[in-house]
Protein backbone atom coordinates (compact mmCIF):
# COMPACT_ATOMS: atom_id res chain seq x y z
CA UNK A 1 0.00 0.00 0.00
CA UNK A 2 1.58 3.51 -1.20
CA UNK A 3 1.97 6.18 1.38
CA UNK A 4 -0.77 8.71 0.31
CA UNK A 5 -3.50 5.95 -0.27
CA UNK A 6 -2.82 5.13 3.59
CA UNK A 7 -2.66 8.92 4.19
CA UNK A 8 -6.68 9.21 2.34
CA UNK A 9 -7.55 5.51 4.19
CA UNK A 10 -6.52 7.14 7.45
CA UNK A 11 -8.40 11.02 6.80
CA UNK A 12 -11.60 8.85 6.12
CA UNK A 13 -11.27 6.79 9.24
CA UNK A 14 -10.86 9.66 10.98
CA UNK A 15 -13.13 11.92 9.34
CA UNK A 16 -16.04 8.60 10.06
CA UNK A 17 -15.01 8.72 13.63
CA UNK A 18 -15.79 12.17 14.02
CA UNK A 19 -19.32 11.89 12.28
CA UNK A 20 -20.36 8.86 14.27
CA UNK A 21 -19.14 10.68 17.67
CA UNK A 22 -20.71 13.76 17.01
CA UNK A 23 -23.95 11.74 16.45
CA UNK A 24 -23.70 9.45 19.74
CA UNK A 25 -22.94 12.91 21.80
CA UNK A 26 -26.03 15.14 20.46
CA UNK A 27 -28.15 11.91 21.20
CA UNK A 28 -31.11 13.11 22.76
CA UNK A 29 -32.81 10.60 25.36
CA UNK A 30 -36.67 10.82 26.44
CA UNK A 31 -37.14 11.49 30.08
CA UNK A 32 -38.26 8.25 31.16
CA UNK A 33 -34.83 7.16 29.08
CA UNK A 34 -33.13 9.22 31.87
CA UNK A 35 -35.57 7.97 34.78
CA UNK A 36 -34.85 4.42 34.00
CA UNK A 37 -30.92 5.07 33.91
CA UNK A 38 -31.53 6.97 37.14
CA UNK A 39 -33.29 4.36 38.69
CA UNK A 40 -30.87 1.34 37.79
CA UNK A 41 -28.19 3.91 39.41
CA UNK A 42 -30.18 4.63 42.42
CA UNK A 43 -30.08 0.66 42.77
CA UNK A 44 -26.54 1.22 43.03
CA UNK A 45 -26.39 3.38 45.76
CA UNK A 46 -28.93 1.81 48.59
CA UNK A 47 -28.54 -0.99 51.09
CA UNK A 48 -31.11 -3.03 51.38
CA UNK A 49 -31.27 -5.15 54.12
CA UNK A 50 -29.77 -8.85 54.02
CA UNK A 51 -33.45 -10.73 55.02
CA UNK A 52 -35.07 -8.99 52.11
CA UNK A 53 -33.35 -11.66 49.31
CA UNK A 54 -33.49 -15.49 49.73
CA UNK A 55 -30.14 -15.43 48.92
CA UNK A 56 -26.78 -13.63 47.31
CA UNK A 57 -28.07 -14.12 43.50
CA UNK A 58 -32.02 -13.30 44.13
CA UNK A 59 -32.99 -10.63 41.73
CA UNK A 60 -33.92 -6.86 42.39
CA UNK A 61 -37.55 -6.59 41.97
CA UNK A 62 -38.36 -3.03 40.29
CA UNK A 63 -42.36 -2.44 40.62
CA UNK A 64 -44.08 -0.16 38.49
CA UNK A 65 -47.34 1.27 40.26
CA UNK A 66 -49.99 3.57 38.77
CA UNK A 67 -49.62 4.81 35.07
CA UNK A 68 -46.87 3.10 33.37
CA UNK A 69 -45.09 5.85 31.70
CA UNK A 70 -41.90 3.28 30.71
CA UNK A 71 -43.09 0.65 28.29
CA UNK A 72 -40.27 -1.42 27.40
CA UNK A 73 -37.56 1.43 28.12
CA UNK A 74 -37.06 0.16 31.80
CA UNK A 75 -36.61 -3.18 30.71
CA UNK A 76 -34.15 -2.67 27.91
CA UNK A 77 -32.49 -0.47 30.35
CA UNK A 78 -31.93 -3.06 32.65
CA UNK A 79 -31.66 -6.36 30.91
CA UNK A 80 -28.52 -7.82 31.25
CA UNK A 81 -27.26 -5.60 34.10
CA UNK A 82 -26.25 -6.60 37.37
CA UNK A 83 -25.91 -5.12 41.10
CA UNK A 84 -23.99 -6.19 43.61
CA UNK A 85 -23.99 -9.75 41.56
CA UNK A 86 -28.26 -9.50 41.73
CA UNK A 87 -30.07 -9.34 37.71
CA UNK A 88 -33.28 -6.86 37.82
CA UNK A 89 -36.79 -8.61 37.74
CA UNK A 90 -40.24 -5.98 36.87
CA UNK A 91 -43.58 -6.33 38.15
CA UNK A 92 -46.59 -4.55 37.19
CA UNK A 93 -49.00 -3.76 40.07
CA UNK A 94 -52.59 -2.22 40.98
CA UNK A 95 -53.55 -2.47 43.99
CA UNK A 96 -51.09 -2.01 47.32
CA UNK A 97 -51.66 -5.33 48.91
CA UNK A 98 -50.39 -7.25 45.63
CA UNK A 99 -47.00 -5.79 46.99
CA UNK A 100 -44.94 -8.63 48.62
CA UNK A 101 -41.86 -9.08 47.62
CA UNK A 102 -40.75 -5.86 45.88
CA UNK A 103 -37.37 -3.78 46.60
CA UNK A 104 -37.63 -0.52 43.93
CA UNK A 105 -41.62 0.69 44.03
CA UNK A 106 -41.58 3.33 41.08
CA UNK A 107 -45.08 5.23 42.22
CA UNK A 108 -46.55 7.31 38.38
CA UNK A 109 -49.79 9.44 38.63
CA UNK A 110 -52.13 7.97 41.37
CA UNK A 111 -54.43 10.57 42.93
CA UNK A 112 -53.64 11.57 46.75
CA UNK A 113 -56.17 9.15 48.68
CA UNK A 114 -54.69 6.06 46.66
CA UNK A 115 -51.10 7.13 47.53
CA UNK A 116 -52.04 7.56 51.13
CA UNK A 117 -53.24 3.78 51.02
CA UNK A 118 -50.13 2.75 48.98
CA UNK A 119 -47.57 4.09 51.68
CA UNK A 120 -49.74 2.63 54.40
CA UNK A 121 -49.39 -0.37 53.16
CA UNK A 122 -45.58 -0.70 52.31
CA UNK A 123 -44.89 1.33 55.58
CA UNK A 124 -41.74 0.17 57.41
CA UNK A 125 -41.12 -1.98 54.68
CA UNK A 126 -37.87 -2.23 52.78
CA UNK A 127 -39.02 -1.08 49.75
CA UNK A 128 -37.44 2.04 47.93
CA UNK A 129 -40.16 4.01 46.85
CA UNK A 130 -39.92 6.66 43.55
CA UNK A 131 -42.53 9.27 42.81
CA UNK A 132 -42.81 10.35 39.21
CA UNK A 133 -43.19 14.03 40.17
CA UNK A 134 -45.82 13.15 42.46
CA UNK A 135 -46.50 16.45 44.91
CA UNK A 136 -45.13 15.79 48.65
CA UNK A 137 -44.29 12.90 48.13
CA UNK A 138 -41.37 12.70 50.35
CA UNK A 139 -43.36 14.63 52.84
CA UNK A 140 -46.18 12.04 52.97
CA UNK A 141 -43.17 9.01 53.43
CA UNK A 142 -42.21 8.44 49.69
CA UNK A 143 -38.49 7.77 49.66
CA UNK A 144 -37.01 9.40 46.67
CA UNK A 145 -39.10 11.72 43.92
CA UNK A 146 -38.51 12.81 40.73
CA UNK A 147 -38.48 16.57 40.31
CA UNK A 148 -40.06 18.92 37.26
CA UNK A 149 -37.21 18.39 34.12
CA UNK A 150 -35.41 21.82 34.75
CA UNK A 151 -35.14 22.07 38.61
CA UNK A 152 -32.36 22.62 40.52
CA UNK A 153 -31.96 19.00 41.64
CA UNK A 154 -33.19 16.36 39.60
CA UNK A 155 -34.59 14.56 42.46
CA UNK A 156 -35.22 14.96 46.12
CA UNK A 157 -34.87 11.89 49.20
CA UNK A 158 -36.42 11.60 52.18
CA UNK A 159 -33.71 10.06 54.24
CA UNK A 160 -35.30 9.44 57.63
CA UNK A 161 -38.29 7.51 55.62
CA UNK A 162 -35.49 5.49 54.16
CA UNK A 163 -33.47 4.96 57.42
CA UNK A 164 -37.48 3.84 58.77
CA UNK A 165 -37.30 1.42 55.89
CA UNK A 166 -33.92 -0.33 56.86
CA UNK A 167 -32.35 1.30 53.77
CA UNK A 168 -28.80 2.55 53.74
CA UNK A 169 -28.52 5.96 51.29
CA UNK A 170 -24.94 6.54 50.33
CA UNK A 171 -23.96 9.52 51.27
CA UNK A 172 -22.91 10.26 47.41
CA UNK A 173 -26.39 9.93 46.12
CA UNK A 174 -27.84 11.95 49.26
CA UNK A 175 -25.30 14.62 48.00
CA UNK A 176 -26.61 15.11 44.64
CA UNK A 177 -30.36 15.37 45.75
CA UNK A 178 -32.55 17.96 47.70
CA UNK A 179 -33.40 16.70 51.08
CA UNK A 180 -36.95 16.29 52.14
CA UNK A 181 -38.26 15.99 55.91
CA UNK A 182 -41.52 13.95 56.62
CA UNK A 183 -43.87 16.43 57.00
CA UNK A 184 -45.70 13.60 59.58
CA UNK A 185 -49.16 14.00 57.66
CA UNK A 186 -50.67 11.53 59.54
CA UNK A 187 -52.85 9.15 57.34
Amino acid sequence: MNRGFRYIVVLLLLAFISLTSKSVVSQQYTEYEVKAGYIYNFARFIAWPENCFSNNTSPIVIGIYGNDRFGEIIRLTIRNSVVDGRSFVIKYYNNPTQIQQCHILFVSEINRSELIDLLKVIRKKPILTIGDNIEEFCQMGGIINFTPQYAKNRFEINNTTAKNNDLIISSKLLSLAKIITINEIEF
